[in-house]
C-alpha cells in the first residue's frame, strides 16, 4: 500500500520544483530588465541599435548618424575633443568636427585652403584626388581623399575628408581605414550624407 501512495507524491514535489524554477526565471529576467532600463538615462542617447544599423549620437546629442552594423564601430572618446568619435577593430576611424561657417567665403573657397594644410600634417602621401561636390538634398558637401602610411602600423590607410555646410555651420568627417579595405568601406560617405541629423 505504501508504494502505490508514493508515486503521485513524488509527481507533485516534481511539478512545485518545475513551476518554482520557471517563476524564479521569470522574476530573475524582470529584475535584470528593470534594473538595465535605470541604469540608461533615457535623456542622454549615445546608440539606438537595430537590426542592420546603429544611431550614434554625438557627445552633446546636437547631431546623430546611422550607420551599418557591418562596420562595427562603436564610441570613442579620446579627449580629442571631437563632436564625435567612432572605431572598429579593423582600424575603420570616423572622426567628426564642426566649425562655424564664414559669412562671405564660400564651402570649396574653405575645403580649397583646408587640402593643403591639412596634407602638410602628414611626412608622406600619395593618390591625392580632386576635390569633388557630393549630392545631399538641400546642403552642400565637399570631399577629397589621400593614402597615406602608418608607421607605428606599418600600414597603408586611405583618408578621405568630407565638407558638410549646414546653415551656419561646417561639419567636418575624417574617415578612415586601411587600404586594403578601400572596396569594403567605399560606401561610407554616402551613409553619412544620406543619415546625418542635427535634429535628433
Amino acid at each position: 500500500m505504501k508504494n502505490f501512495y508514493r508515486g503521485p507524491e513524488v509527481l507533485n514535489m516534481k511539478k512545485v520544483v518545475t513551476i518554482s524554477v520557471i517563476f524564479i526565471v521569470i522574476l530573475l529576467g524582470i529584475i535584470f530588465g528593470i534594473a538595465r532600463k535605470i541604469s540608461t538615462p533615457e535623456n542622454t542617447p549615445t546608440v539606438q541599435e537595430n537590426a542592420t544599423s546603429t544611431v550614434f549620437y554625438s557627445n552633446d546629442n546636437s547631431v546623430c548618424i546611422e550607420l551599418s552594423n557591418l562596420l562595427n564601430l562603436k564610441n570613442y572618446d579620446s579627449n580629442l575633443g571631437y563632436l564625435l568619435e567612432l572605431r572598429s577593430d579593423r582600424n575603420l576611424n570616423l572622426f567628426l568636427s564642426t566649425q562655424t561657417a564664414l559669412s562671405n567665403k564660400a564651402l570649396l573657397e574653405i575645403v580649397e585652403a583646408d587640402k593643403p594644410a591639412f596634407l602638410s600634417n602628414f611626412e608622406s602621401y600619395s593618390n591625392v584626388s580632386e576635390i569633388k561636390e557630393l549630392a545631399n538634398e538641400n546642403h552642400i558637401a565637399y570631399t577629397y581623399s589621400f593614402h597615406y602610411l602608418d608607421k607605428s602600423l606599418n600600414k597603408a590607410f586611405y583618408l578621405q575628408i568630407l565638407w558638410l555646410q549646414i546653415d551656419n555651420q561646417y561639419y567636418i568627417f575624417d574617415i578612415e581605414f586601411p587600404l586594403n579595405d578601400l572596396s569594403f568601406y567605399t560606401d561610407i560617405p554616402n551613409s553619412i550624407l544620406s543619415s546625418f541629423q542635427t535634429i535628433c
